[in-house]
Order: C-alpha cells, then structure tokens, then sequence
C-alpha cells in the first residue's frame, strides 16, 4: 500500500509542472511496486493521463466538488490482482453525502473515497482502502475528519469482515491529537510508521515543495487495522529523471 500526493497542476511549477513530471510519478509508483495507492490532490484529468502509463491499473474516484470538479483522493489499484467490489465518496463535514461540503472551519471541501476490493485470484480474500486528505488549516476540521473516515472504516470492517488501510495526508504530524486519536478505542488503528527503524520521529518531514529536504514530522502517512501484518515501511525520497515527481516524497 502506498500513499502518495500528486501535487495538482500548476503552471507556476515551472520545470516541475505536472505535464513535466507525470512520466516521474508513474516511474516512482512502478518502483514502489504497490498493489493500492492513495492519491491525493489529482485532478480526473491527470488520473488519466497517469492510469495510462499504469496499464496494470485501474482507478476511481471524484472531485471534491462532485463529478470531475476540484481536485481527486483517486485511489489506484492493480486490476491484475483485484476487482472493486464496492466503493464510493463521502465528505469529510457534517454532511458526508453532500458534495462539495465543508465542515468544521475548513478551508476547502474535504473528502475520503474508499473501495473494497476482492482478489482475483482468491475471491473470498477482501481488503479495503480509504484515503483521506485532509484540512490544512482547520485543526477541529483534522480531528473530526479523520474520526469519520476512521468510523466508515470500521463500520465496513464490522460489515464485511475486510481487513483495512488508511492512507492520506493528513496535513499532520504522527504525534498530533488527530493521529494519535486514531490509534486509541474505539479505532485502535495501526499507525505503520511504528516499523519505521527508530519510529515515528525518525522518518522526518514527507513534504518538502520539490526541494528534497523540508521540515518537522511526516504528514503523509498510513494506517491500518489490527488484523494487518505491518512488516516494513519506507519513504521513497528519490529523484526520478534527475527530478522530483512530487512536492511530497
């Protein structure tokens, strides 16, 4: 499982701008070698032109303002390996079902889009991928959004007995009360950067705005239901093609 923000496309990004780098960003997903990857920030249109140098994956999604509009939390899948059983978009407010809702002081809608997913190969083995981006300004806004993508997480768990990733950014550090409330009851969550060599604070910062280096915690991150085996987890801080493919690692 990956996670990993796309950066939208700006034309301020200069030699970084998406129609520069998209061919970066399918070589960074090929190397991780991921079964799902949460996206964020994405428009529709750049999910297509990425699932076309991904011929092993299929995507879905929507705008946070509904349909195609505003930016994507896409999630990617290999479609050799699994088919979507279900899946949809809910927002992250005081009215999920609403598109392009906000909540809590937010400064943009916010949304989590999740599927469940069977295994070709083995059609009884199901897991669930939820992806979340989540407010970087509101604090009350990243604590109850990541409660209620944490709450649709567990409800489809107690439903279909799927094992579970959580995967975004979270515009917050692993120590921060909305990350740290997702590991304690009712959630008891897996924060995955606990099998990072030396933990959590030895991952260092995972936004750096194309530079390489940045500052503070990660603020993207995964985690996951008990029943999942964490056994590795790394950050991906190359360059591919001499640059960057994100202003996030």
């Amino acid at each position: 499982v990956m996670t990993f923000n796309l950066r939208r496309a700006s034309v301020f990004d200069g030699p970084d701008a998406w129609k520069y780098r998209r061919g970066r960003a399918a070589e960074a997903i090929r190397a991780g070698n991921p079964d799902f990857v949460g996206t964020q920030e994405a428009s529709c249109a750049m999910m297509r032109e990425l699932a076309a140098m991904l011929p092993d994956f299929g995507w879905l999604g929507e705008g946070r303002r509904g349909g195609e509009r505003d930016e994507t939390n896409a999630i990617l899948y290999r479609n050799d390996r699994w088919v979507p059983a279900e899946a949809g978009t809910f927002w992250l407010s005081g009215t999920p079902g609403r598109p392009g809702s906000r909540g809590w002081g937010a400064l943009l809608p916010r949304i989590c889009t999740w599927a469940l997913f069977r295994s070709r190969q083995d059609p009884g083995m199901l897991f669930a991928v939820f992806n979340a981006h989540l407010d970087h300004v509101s604090r009350l806004a990243r604590r109850l959004g990541a409660a209620l993508a944490a709450e649709r997480l567990l409800e489809l768990r107690r439903r279909t007995g799927a094992p579970a990733a959580l995967t975004g950014d979270f515009n917050a550090a692993p120590e921060s009360e909305p990350l740290l409330l997702l590991t304690r009851p009712p959630y008891d969550l897996i924060n995955v950067y606990e099998a990072y060599p030396g933990g959590p604070g030895a991952v260092g910062p995972t936004y750096h705005g194309f530079r390489g280096r940045g500052f503070g915690g990660p603020i993207d991150g995964i985690f996951a239901t008990p029943d999942c085996a964490v056994e590795a987890v790394a950050v991906d801080r190359n360059k591919y093609g001499g640059r960057y493919p994100s202003d996030h690692f």
